[in-house]
């Protein structure tokens, strides 16, 4: 077993994430972290642990070359000549408990899978995950599936355990470099090259800092709606155009019974409590503030602007993480 972290300026968390991976109780555990041209302390971090820990390796890149994203061809740098039986690729802004690596591998053995992914909760509860986060799970659950049977394949690029054979099979993340929602996208290549995937919450073994703050998930969930949808539109304004419906419509879906409450319409209130019970079950399942869910409508209020900022910065090009456009 081979664990791959891709790490680019992660001096606050890589220290955490590698104490846990080494903190597995998983035998014969490597692990590859790939430094993707930081700016900052993260090479220095890892060097630190790989003096202390013979497993742990540190890989130098200069970044990606022209064509690629930085975290996919980080990916692709770490699992170049690895003699490995599985995969782990894995976000340096995670942490595992011990027993996150089993918990995997046993899934995939048992469900006779390929690929198993999970997402994790957060580290800190904050408004970002109960405004942000429902209607982004919503999307995303409905775009794909968890056993990857039809439509594409659903995986979180956080925590992707994937087979040596079916990793070979499919090409590898070579066959993905260019910049989209590469999580989902490498899913459904497994599976399309004959592998088998399945989705499993693990949050109960996982947790991401990536999202500690309002402003953290904010930033994080622009990037992917913009990656994700480049992935379907052809150009900027198709893509333009796709957010600004989804932005509108989900703006309208939390202002409309919102709105319609507060005036003392009893259809409003109705759906408003139905917003609130939905998100009720998503808090419940996240780990979050479940008094947070009598904020039901403003979940999809904020998501739908988070789209519509998404949109403009689509149709300008302006997106950009950890100094790099999304977009390659």
């Amino acid at each position: 077993m081979t664990v791959v972290v891709p790490a680019r300026d992660e001096e606050r968390s890589i220290d955490r994430c590698l104490t846990a991976l080494r903190a597995q109780d998983y035998a014969d555990l490597r692990i590859v972290v790939v430094d993707d041209a930081s700016a900052d302390r993260t090479a220095g971090i890892v060097r630190r642990h790989a003096e202390q820990d013979p497993r742990v390796t540190l890989i130098s890149s200069s970044g990606p070359p022209p064509g690629w994203a930085g975290k996919v061809h980080a990916l692709h740098v770490g699992t170049a000549g690895l003699d490995t039986d599985w995969l782990l690729c894995f976000d340096a802004d995670t942490e595992a408990a011990p027993d996150l690596v089993g918990r995997l591998v046993a899934a995939a053995r048992r469900d006779r899978v390929d690929l198993v992914s999970t997402s994790g909760r957060a580290a800190r509860p904050n408004p970002g995950w109960w405004l942000l986060l429902p209607p982004v799970n919503q999307l995303l659950f409905e775009s794909t599936t968890v056993d990857g049977r039809r439509g594409k394949a659903l995986a979180v690029g956080h925590c992707v355990l994937v087979s040596r054979e079916a990793y070979e099979r499919s090409g590898g993340w070579a066959a993905i470099a260019a910049p989209r929602a590469d999580d989902v996208d490498f899913a459904t290549l497994v599976r399309d090259t004959g592998g088998r995937t399945r989705y499993s919450d693990g949050a109960d073994s996982l947790a991401t800092s990536g999202m500690d703050t309002f402003g953290d998930t904010w930033a994080s969930m622009r990037k992917s709606m913009v990656a994700g949808t480049a992935t379907f539109a052809k150009g900027p304004r198709t893509a333009f155009l796709m957010l600004v419906g989804t932005g509108t419509a989900h703006v309208l879906f939390g202002a409309v019974p919102l709105v319609a409450a507060l005036r003392g319409s009893r259809p409003g209130l109705v759906a408003w409590l139905v917003q609130s019970a939905a998100l009720h079950a998503f808090l419940r399942r996240a780990h979050q503030p479940r008094s947070a869910a009598l904020l039901g409508p403003l979940a999809p209020l904020v998501f739908g602007a988070l789209a519509l900022e998404a949109a403009w910065h689509a149709l300008r090009g302006t997106t950009r993480w950890k100094g790099r456009d999304v977009r390659g």
